[in-house]
């Protein structure tokens, strides 16, 4: 084969690369098995700018090995929780292309305003798309089949950034599958589909073959702010990232337990100064057993990248206010 061809071939493999190498999920057209989710991973990061206030919420994805189905899409809830503040919008900036706000309706509910800086790229092609859905959720996915996150793969670069504080949040991730009545008929042990029933039941459907569970994401803060309660809000957090596997050292989660209480007995007794000491002990001991992000996550540390976000930047948001 001589040089030109050669570099005809490089070319062609160049141009072709990004749809070979992503198109190994099937047409759901094609598909006849329904599809399951197993050991789906995701892991989350939020870092702060201090000088802007804006945070940055950062996703991977990784769909489980013994998988049978691909995963197209994944969303966060970010409804705006009764009697928080109203968030600015003011320097969200959003992707020139592949952002649509175009889902949400009057019927939807109020949202932490958020903005998508970044789309999931791979090879310098938009792999998916991101908005807002009717359903007060921040929403990741991709109409093309050959973009879907096949089993044991990981999409990465899934983010959002807001005034929004982290919270311990619903997500789901749903598998790209056409749902026919003899597939409702077998999961739902029916011998025929009656009218009227239809809908209801590809509803159940949809949310029966979906990956649900928790992740951080934005929230906002009270409108009335009261130290001690806001203190209780911490201590739950607290609570919820043990129990979800985000905080792996019964010691270290032991310890956060004995500074956090000697807070709450300072804000009690009214001893502000005394009260923020010990709240910046906690600090600096979520900064020392924990990470912001899992690129730079050495061994030795006993708090996620999720842990440290909802404990750090609450509780530096009740420092600045005691």
């Amino acid at each position: 084969m001589n040089k030109k061809a050669i570099y005809s071939l490089l070319f062609l493999i160049s141009i072709l690369w990004p749809i070979v190498s992503l198109a190994a999920c099937p047409d759901p057209d094609t598909v006849t098995v329904i599809p399951t989710l197993v050991d789906v991973g995701i892991k989350a990061n939020v870092t702060a700018d201090s000088k802007t206030g804006i945070h940055s919420y950062s996703y991977s994805i990784k769909n489980g090995k013994e998988s049978t189905g691909c995963i197209w899409s994944f969303e966060v809830d970010i409804k705006k929780p009764e009697g928080t503040i109203e968030l600015s919008k003011e320097g969200l900036t959003n992707a020139p292309k592949g952002v649509d706000f175009g889902a949400p309706d009057k019927t939807s509910p109020p949202m932490i305003p958020v903005a998508f800086p970044s789309v999931p790229k791979k090879n310098k092609l938009i792999v998916w798309s991101v908005g807002l859905s009717v359903y007060g959720t921040a929403f990741w996915g991709s109409d093309e089949y050959i973009y879907e996150i096949m089993p044991g793969d990981t999409l990465s670069g899934l983010i959002m950034t807001t005034y929004g504080l982290p919270g311990i949040r619903d997500f789901r991730i749903d598998p790209k599958y056409i749902a026919e009545d003899e597939d409702l008929m077998k999961m739902f042990d029916l011998s025929k589909i009656t009218e009227g029933e239809g809908t209801e039941l590809l509803f159940t459907f949809y949310e029966n073959i979906s990956f649900k569970g928790k992740t951080i994401g934005p929230t906002a803060p009270p409108a009335n702010f009261v130290a001690l309660d806001f203190l209780s809000y911490l201590i739950d957090l607290k609570h919820q990232a043990a129990e979800l596997g985000w905080i792996t050292n019964p010691g270290v989660e032991d310890s956060l337990d004995v500074k956090l209480d000697q807070v709450k007995v300072k804000l009690q007794a009214g001893n502000m100064k005394t009260a923020a000491n010990q709240l910046s002990a906690f600090l600096n001991e979520v900064s020392a057993q924990g990470c912001e992000t899992y690129t730079n996550c050495p061994n030795g540390k006993h708090l996620s990248p999720e842990a440290w976000g909802l404990l750090y930047l609450n509780g530096k948001y009740l420092l600045e206010r005691l």
